[in-house]
C-alpha cells in the first residue's frame, strides 16, 4: 500500500544518528510507496523524485561509511559536505508529501487531517531547513562554538518530534484513505467472528469506494476541460 509502505519508509528517519547507514533503505522504501500515490497527484510526483535524490545521497553516505570502517586511519571528505544536500531533500520530500496528504485528505472530506498537513508542513521546512544550513561548516567561524553545538543539539531534537508527527499524519493518511488499487483492502465476503473486525471492514470498504468516487470524477472533469 503507497501510505502504508511510505509510513515504514518515513520511519527509518527516526534514525538520527547512524542515518549513513539506513537512508539508502529509508529512501528505497518511501520511493516504493511513493511510486504508487505518485498517480494521485504531482505532490506525490514531486516526493517520489526526491526520495530517489535521497537515495543518491544515501549511497554516497553508505559507500563512504563502510569504506572508513575497513580503513579505520582514512576519512573521506565527502561525508563532510552530504549533510547539506540530505536536509534540503528532505525539507522537499517531506513538504511534498504532507502538501500531497492535504490535498487528497480535503478531496474525500477529510477537513482535519487536511488542516494537520497544512500547519505542520511550514514548521517541518522550518526545521529541515535550517538543520542544512546548520551542516554549513563555515558557520564555525561566524557562530560562537559554544552556541552552535546546542543549537544544532536543539534542532535534532525538533527533527526527531516533528518526524513523529509526520508520522501521525501518514498514518492517519493510511487508516482513512483507502487507495482503489490497494491488495489489503480487498473484503472478504465471510464475515468474520469478531465484531470490531467487521466494523474495519466496512469502515475500509467505504473509504475506498469514496475515493474510488472522487478519481472518478476527477477524470469526467478533465474529460469535459477537453472536449470544450
Amino acid at each position: 500500500m503507497g501510505f502504508g509502505t511510505l509510513f515504514i519508509g518515513y520511519f527509518l528517519l527516526l534514525n538520527v544518528t547512524y542515518y549513513t547507514f539506513t537512508d539508502i533503505i529509508a529512501a528505497l522504501v518511501m520511493a516504493m510507496g511513493l511510486y504508487k500515490l505518485s498517480s494521485v497527484n504531482r505532490q506525490f510526483k514531486g516526493a517520489f523524485f526526491s526520495s530517489i535524490a535521497l537515495a543518491a545521497i544515501g549511497l554516497v553516505e553508505l559507500v563512504c561509511q563502510v569504506y572508513t570502517m575497513f580503513i579505520p586511519n582514512e576519512e573521506v571528505a565527502v561525508l563532510y559536505y552530504t549533510d547539506i544536500p540530505r536536509y534540503l531533500i528532505i525539507t522537499v520530500l517531506t513538504t511534498f508529501v504532507l502538501m500531497g496528504i492535504e490535498n487528497v485528505a480535503c478531496e474525500v472530506g477529510l477537513s482535519e487531517l487536511s488542516k494537520r498537513a497544512k500547519i505542520t508542513a511550514p514548521f517541518s521546512f522550518a526545521i529541515f531547513a535550517i538543520l542544512s544550513i546548520l551542516s554549513i561548516h563555515a558557520l564555525e567561524n561566524i557562530i560562537d562554538l559554544k552556541i552552535l553545538p546546542v543549537v544544532s543539539v536543539l534542532m535534532l531534537l525538533s527533527s526527531f518530534i516533528m518526524i513523529i508527527i509526520n508520522l501521525v499524519t501518514i498514518y492517519s493518511s493510511y487508516m482513512r484513505i483507502c487507495m482503489p488499487d490497494d491488495k489489503d483492502n480487498d473484503i472478504s465476503d465471510k464475515p468474520s467472528k469478531f465484531e470490531f473486525v467487521n466494523k474495519y471492514r466496512e469502515h475500509t470498504a467505504e473509504k475506498q469506494k469514496e475515493y474510488a468516487e472522487y478519481k472518478l470524477n476527477k477524470l469526467k472533469e478533465k474529460n469535459q476541460k477537453k472536449k470544450k
